[in-house]
C-alpha cells in the first residue's frame, strides 16, 4: 500500500504550514503602513478589503462576530460619533484613523482565517507578526541586513521610515515604531500568545516553530525595557497559569522559567557591546536572536519537557519545583538588586547614579585609579514632575561636598571622565548617616541598571499622575459624551500647571473619558468585561489561558501607558480581541433572537455600513486635500471647506487669511467673516491668533483682543504661545485706550498664570518693553 502523500493533500499541509507566516508577514506590513504618513490610504485600502471580504465570505464572516467583536464595532462607532462634535476634527481625525484601521485588520484576520482550527491561525498571525516586529527591531542595532531592506520597503512606499533612531544609549531598544512602551506593549502580547501557541502545539514542528517566536519577542520585550509593562506582565502570567489545565501547568510553568533563563543570558552580551548609537554592523544582537530560540528550543527538548513528563501526576513534587523555582526567581532578583561592583569609565563616557541620603550635610570619597568629574542633583517633588533639578555641587570627586535639601526625594550622581579610569567604590558620608553609591551591577544587564535609578522617586512615574489629573480637568469640561477624540493632544497645555509636551494622558481610561466621556468609557469598559466573560466561559478551550491573560496585560498597561492610542498596538490588541471571539465565543450563552436570519445578516451589514460611511467621509477628506493642493484661490479653498468634514478649518482659515491679506471685495469680505465666526466659535490651540490678527488687519481692535484673550487662555502654559500674541500685538500697535487696556489685561492674564502656576512663563526684552510701554 503506497503511503506516500497525495498532491491535493501535501499541498493542503504545506499551505496550512506557510499560511500564519505569510499572513504574519502582510499583517506586520499592514501596521508599518498604518503610521501617520500613510494613514488615510491605508484605511481607505483597508475599508475597501473589508467591503471585499465581506462580500466573498459572508457566511464565515457573519458567524464570526462574537459578543467581544461587537463590543469592538460599539468602541470605534463612538470614536466616529465623536467626531462630530470634536474640539479638533483633524486630531480627531488622526486618531480616528487608528481605530477604523485596527478594526478592518481584525475583521480581515476573521474573514481570511481559514475553517480549520482558525482560532489558532489567527493567533499564529498575531504571534509571527509580534516576532517579526521584535526581530527587525532588535537588528536595527545590529547587522542591518533585515531591517534594511524593510526599511527600504516601507520607505519606497510611504516616508518616516527612512532614519530611525535605533536606541536610547544605555537605556533600552527604541524599536521599529520609535516607541519603546507602546512597543513593550506589544511584544507581551506576543509572548503570552507565543507562549499560549507552544504549550497546546500539536507536533514538535509547530511547537518549535512557536519557540522560536517566543524568543525573538522575549528578548525584544526585555531589550525594550518598559517598567510599566514589566510590572502588568507579571499578573498576565499568573493569570495564564491559574486558567491552565493541572495536567499542562508544570510545563507551561517550566517553559516560562527557560525562556526567562534564556532571554536574560542572551540580554547581557547585547547590553554590553550594542547599547549605543548604531554606526556599523554589529553581529552579537542578532546572534543572540538566533542562538536564543535555538537554546530555548533546545533546551525545552532536552529538559523542559522531560522533566515536566516526569513530573506529570506527582503533585508534591510538582509544588516543590515550582516553589524552588519561585524561590530561585525571588533570591536571584534580590540579588541582582543589591550585588554591585566597580566600573571602569572610558573617555568620554558617563555614569549616571541615584541615592537617596537623608537632608544635611555630606563628603563624597572614592576608591579607584582616578579623579572623575561629578555632577550632584537633587529633585524635589516639583523638579521630577517638570525633569528639572537642583544643582549641589559639580567638580572634582575628590573635593565633593554638598548638602541634600530638606525636601529632596532623590540625589542624582553623573561621573564623567576625559581618561579611561577604574572606580571600584563611591561613598556619601556626614553627620546624618552614610551610604553608598551603586556604581556597576553583577547580575543585572547595562541597561536594566540604567533604567532602574531613582526608582523610588522615578520622574516619569509622578509626572504620570500630572497627566491624569489633566486628563481628568478635561473630562470635567464634557463628562458625559467627551470633547471628541484627540481632546487631550488639543486642550492639555490650557489645564496645565507647567509646560510638558505630551498628545495622551498615558491611561486609556482616563483618556477615554476626556475624548468620549463617560458613555466612551463604559464602552470600553464593556469591551474588556464582555471579553474577559467570553474567556472565563470557553476557559477550556486549549488558548484560553493565553488569551485570558493578553487581556489582563492589555487591561493593565493601558492603565499607565498610551498603547490603545497608539497605531502599531492597536491592531494587535483588535485582532486579540477577534481572537478571543474565535477560540471561545461558541460558549458564550446568547439570546435566541442573536440566532435569528435577520440579526446575524443585519449585524455584518451594519458594520460595513458603518467603515462605508467612514470611507465616504474620509475620501471627500482627501478629494479637498487634492483639490487645495492644486491652488490656494479663494473659490478652489471655498470649496475644499464646504467638501470636508474634518479639517474644513484650515480650509476656511485658509481662506481668512488670504482675505486678510488682499483688497477682498464685498462678497469675499462677507464670506471671510462668516468664516472668521464660525472658527471664532471653536476650541482651537491655534486658529484664534490667526482670527486675531484678520481682525486687526481690518481694524477690529476687540474681536481681535478677544481671540488673543481666547487663544492665550486656550493654551496657557506655552510660553511661545504668549510670545506670538503680544509680538502681533506689537505689531499693529496703536496708541489707543482701547488698544492700551487690551494690552494690559493680557498682561494681566500672564501674571496671574505665572503667579497660580509652578511654571514661569518669562517673554523676551522687546516684548516687555511693548508691555511697559502700553502700560505704564
Amino acid at each position: 500500500m503506497n503511503h506516500k502523500l497525495q498532491p491535493p493533500v501535501r499541498l493542503q499541509r504545506i499551505c496550512q504550514a506557510v499560511g500564519p507566516a505569510l499572513g504574519a508577514g502582510l499583517f506586520f506590513l499592514a501596521v508599518c503602513l498604518c503610521s501617520a504618513t500613510a494613514a488615510k490610504r491605508t484605511a481607505v485600502v483597508l475599508i475597501l478589503l473589508v467591503l471585499c471580504a465581506a462580500f466573498l465570505f459572508w457566511d464565515r464572516l457573519r458567524n464570526r462576530l462574537t459578543p467581544p467583536v461587537l463590543a469592538l464595532g460599539l468602541v470605534v462607532l463612538m470614536g466616529e460619533l465623536s467626531c462630530l462634535y470634536a474640539v479638533s476634527g483633524k486630531y480627531a481625525l488622526n486618531e480616528l484613523l487608528k481605530l477604523v484601521s485596527a478594526f478592518c485588520l481584525a475583521l480581515l484576520l476573521l474573514a481570511f482565517t481559514g475553517e480549520r482550527k482558525p482560532e489558532r491561525q489567527a493567533a499564529s498571525v498575531l504571534g509571527g507578526c509580534c516576532a517579526i516586529a521584535g526581530l527587525v527591531s532588535i537588528d536595527l542595532i545590529a547587522t542591518r541586513w533585515i531591517s534594511g531592506p524593510v526599511l527600504a520597503l516601507l520607505g519606497w512606499l510611504i516616508p518616516g521610515y527612512a532614519e530611525l533612531e535605533a536606541v536610547e544609549e544605555g537605556a533600552r531598544i527604541l524599536s521599529l515604531f520609535g516607541a519603546p512602551n507602546p512597543f513593550a506593549g506589544l511584544m507581551g502580547i506576543g509572548v503570552l500568545l507565543s507562549l499560549g501557541l507552544a504549550a497546546t502545539a500539536e507536533g514538535p514542528a509547530a511547537r518549535r516553530v512557536h519557540l522560536s517566536c517566543l524568543s525573538v519577542s522575549s528578548l525584544a520585550f526585555v531589550l525594550a525595557f518598559s517598567m510599566g509593562a514589566c510590572a502588568m506582565i507579571l499578573p498576565a502570567f499568573l493569570v495564564l497559569l491559574a486558567l491552565t489545565g493541572k495536567k499542562r501547568r508544570i510545563g507551561l510553568f517550566l517553559l516560562m522559567a527557560e525562556t526567562l533563563l534564556v532571554t536574560l543570558l542572551c540580554a547581557f552580551p547585547v547590553s554590553i557591546t550594542s547599547m549605543i548609537a548604531w554606526t556599523e554592523p554589529r553581529p552579537i544582537p542578532l546572534l543572540c536572536t538566533v542562538v536564543g530560540a535555538a537554546a530555548l528550543c533546545a533546551l525545552d527538548l532536552l529538559a523542559g519537557q522531560r522533566l515536566a513528563g516526569k513530573l506529570a501526576g506527582h503533585g508534591k513534587a510538582v509544588l516543590g519545583v515550582c516553589a524552588a523555582l519561585l524561590a530561585a526567581l525571588v533570591i536571584f532578583l534580590f540579588a541582582a538588586c543589591t550585588l554591585t561592583t566597580g566600573v571602569t569609565l572610558h573617555a568620554g563616557e558617563s555614569l549616571h547614579r541615584s541615592a537617596y541620603p537623608a537632608p544635611g550635610a555630606y563628603t563624597l570619597a572614592a576608591e579607584g585609579d582616578g579623579d572623575p568629574a561629578v555632577v550632584i542633583e537633587s529633585q524635589n517633588r516639583e523638579d521630577t514632575m517638570m525633569h528639572t533639578s537642583t544643582g549641589l555641587y559639580q567638580g572634582p570627586l575628590s573635593q565633593a561636598a554638598f548638602t541634600v535639601p530638606e525636601d529632596s526625594l532623590v540625589v542624582w550622581f553623573t561621573f564623567s571622565t576625559e581618561a579611561e579610569i577604574r572606580l571600584e567604590s563611591v561613598n556619601y558620608s556626614g553627620e546624618i548617616g552614610s551610604g553608598d553609591v551603586p556604581l556597576g551591577y553583577k547580575l543585572l544587564p547595562g541597561f536594566i541598571a540604567n533604567r532602574l535609578q531613582g526608582l523610588r522617586a522615578n520622574q516619569n512615574a509622578i509626572q504620570r499622575l500630572v497627566f491624569f489629573e489633566d486628563g481628568l480637568k478635561l473630562f470635567w469640561r464634557s463628562p458625559v459624551i467627551g470633547l471628541g477624540l484627540g481632546s487631550f493632544e488639543n486642550g492639555a497645555r490650557g489645564v496645565q500647571s507647567f509646560a510638558y509636551a505630551t498628545k495622551y494622558v498615558h491611561n486609556h481610561y482616563i483618556q477615554a473619558l476626556a475624548d468620549t466621556g463617560i458613555v466612551g468609557l463604559l464602552l470600553f469598559l464593556g469591551l474588556l468585561a464582555v471579553s474577559a466573560l467570553t474567556v472565563w466561559w470557553g476557559r477550556e478551550r486549549p488558548l484560553a489561558p493565553a488569551l485570558g491573560a493578553a487581556l489582563v496585560f492589555m487591561a493593565g498597561h493601558g492603565a499607565v501607558e498610551v498603547d490603545f492610542s497608539y497605531y502599531a498596538f492597536l491592531p494587535i490588541a483588535f485582532g486579540t480581541f477577534a481572537v478571543i471571539g474565535l477560540t471561545c465565543g461558541n460558549a458564550v450563552p446568547r439570546p435566541g433572537w442573536m440566532g435569528k436570519e435577520a440579526v446575524k445578516n443585519g449585524l455584518p451589514l451594519a458594520i460595513c455600513a458603518l467603515l462605508a460611511v467612514f470611507g465616504v467621509l474620509l475620501g471627500r477628506n482627501m478629494a479637498a486635500a487634492n483639490l487645495a493642493a492644486q491652488g490656494a484661490d479663494l473659490p478652489e479653498l471655498e470649496r475644499a471647506a464646504e467638501m470636508d468634514p474634518f479639517e474644513w478649518a484650515d480650509y476656511a482659515l485658509s481662506y481668512v487669511i488670504r482675505a486678510g491679506q488682499t483688497e477682498a471685495d464685498g462678497e469675499t469680505r462677507q464670506k471671510a467673516d462668516e468664516y472668521a465666526a464660525r472658527l471664532g466659535r471653536l476650541s482651537s490651540n491655534s486658529v484664534p491668533i490667526y482670527l486675531a490678527e484678520y481682525y486687526l488687519q481690518t481694524d477690529r481692535t476687540g474681536p481681535a483682543f478677544e481671540m488673543a484673550e481666547r487663544y492665550v487662555s486656550y493654551i496657557a502654559s506655552d510660553a511661545a504661545a504668549w510670545q506670538r500674541a503680544f509680538t502681533l500685538l506689537e505689531r499693529y500697535e496703536r496708541d489707543t485706550p482701547e488698544y492700551r487696556a487690551g494690552v494690559a489685561h493680557i498682561a494681566g492674564l500672564l501674571d496671574a498664570w505665572n503667579g497660580e502656576n509652578m511654571g514661569e512663563i518669562v517673554l523676551d526684552g522687546q516684548s516687555q518693553a511693548f508691555i511697559d510701554r502700553m502700560c505704564p
